[in-house]
């Protein structure tokens, strides 16, 4: 019997010991609210063109006036795509965007990249895909 309550109290410390004080398992299923700002990419193509593929990472093309599906590629070199319901969210936003419009329009008629697209997004992550509150272009 004595046995059986160290074990538990045993387990119960380590546990305590592992994760941090502000840690609550919420956490990992993405209910809280972040902020992220990084660079708008074209999740949805693979290939940029030759002109293009020296100023963008692999996998990540720029947006252009046909991208649908959009994501963010952070200072860290890590990239989140965004759900189905944030990609008009995305839209909206570089149509309200004199600079980010001119840079897209700039892309379409050269087929080169003069500057990146940069957006603070806030919004829920869930594995590799964001859920999008809000988004404004820098």
């Amino acid at each position: 019997m004595l046995s059986s309550k160290i074990v538990v109290f045993t387990i119960v410390t380590l546990s305590n010991l592992a994760l941090p004080r502000s840690f609550t398992f919420a956490q990992v299923a993405g209910s809280e609210t972040h902020t992220w700002s990084g660079s708008l990419f074209d999740t949805a193509r693979t290939d940029c063109g030759t002109e293009v593929k020296q100023s963008s990472s692999p996998g990540t093309c720029p947006v252009s006036v046909c991208t649908v599906n959009f994501g963010i590629r952070l200072p860290d070199g890590k990239f989140y795509k965004f759900d189905e319901g944030s990609n008009p969210k995305a839209v909206y936003a570089l149509r309200k965007s004199r600079k980010a419009s001119k840079l897209v329009f700039g892309y379409w008629q050269t087929g080169k990249v003069s500057s990146t697209i940069t957006a603070r997004v806030t919004g829920t992550l869930t594995s590799d895909t964001l859920n999008l509150d809000s988004i404004k272009i820098d």
